[in-house]
């Protein structure tokens, strides 16, 4: 912005010479010279009429009259506009709906921190003989974060009289925040028994990456839930959005037992 002002200011108009030219004028004709000047600084520079949009004060203007058929509203950002960094899980949570996909992943070789500052060695830990079920949160989200974990709780409990059972799983996509201490005390919050990790940043970006689940910001994080079968193949039952646990418990009986 001062960039821009500064070359506005070299750009404008030669104010300082229209002034000092009126200084060669005599005493009796000062009073003509300041109302030219005075002209001069308020007449706009022919080209340069622009309007600063920055400067108005859109609370006076009568929005009802504006034609808002002509507006390109697929460009913008609302939840910018709204100051609402959740607008787009505060969306998904209105209108929940879920798609379903048979996906391969290679799980990375990558040394975690769990919620009791235990290291874990994922790639033993998700491809071992028992099947798995795995979804990414972060304990300061405030969103879905919340709903995914109590859905978990509650898809343990649906699971309950099955002979096949998942290993649960909860990763952070906040380690910065999420310390081993973090997840402990979140754990402990919702009366969650099953395994979270976190790790060291880089880490934890090969995971996310590894299983398509970074959206660039953990604001924009979707709601992802993955199950693996017993046999340790590399074919996980992805389910993207807000699914029931009733749902996600119909699901693994479908496709992992």
């Amino acid at each position: 912005m001062k960039h821009l002002a500064a070359e506005a200011k070299q750009s404008g108009p030669p104010v300082g010479r229209g002034l000092n030219s009126g200084r060669s004028l005599k005493l009796g004709g000062m009073a003509t010279s300041v109302i030219a000047a005075c002209v001069f600084l308020a007449a706009p520079v022919r080209g340069q009429e622009q309007h600063d949009h920055g400067a108005m004060d859109h609370s006076t203007m009568d929005h009802s009259t504006m034609d808002h058929s002509t507006m390109d509203h697929s460009t913008m950002d609302h939840g910018t506009m709204s100051g609402d960094e959740h607008a787009a899980h505060r969306a998904m949570m209105a209108a929940p709906s879920y798609q379903v996909t048979e996906t391969q992943y290679v799980v990375p070789d990558v040394v975690l921190k769990d919620e009791h500052g235990r290291s874990v060695r994922l790639q033993q830990l998700l491809s071992g003989d028992r099947p798995v079920a795995v979804n990414f949160i972060f304990t300061s989200c405030t969103t879905i974060c919340p709903v995914m974990t109590a859905t978990m709780l509650q898809l343990q409990r649906e699971l309950g009289d099955e002979d096949v059972k998942p290993l649960f799983v909860s990763i952070s996509i906040d380690p910065d925040f999420d310390t081993v201490a973090t997840l402990g005390d979140y754990a402990r919050r919702f009366g969650a028994d099953w395994t979270f990790l976190t790790g060291n940043q880089a880490d934890v970006l090969e995971v996310l990456q590894s299983f398509s689940a970074w959206r660039g910001s953990k604001n924009n994080h979707a709601a992802i839930t993955l199950f693996r079968a017993a046999d340790g193949a590399e074919t996980w039952t992805r389910i993207e959005g807000l699914a029931s646990a009733k749902t996600l418990a119909q699901i693994w009986k479908n496709s992992v037992t």
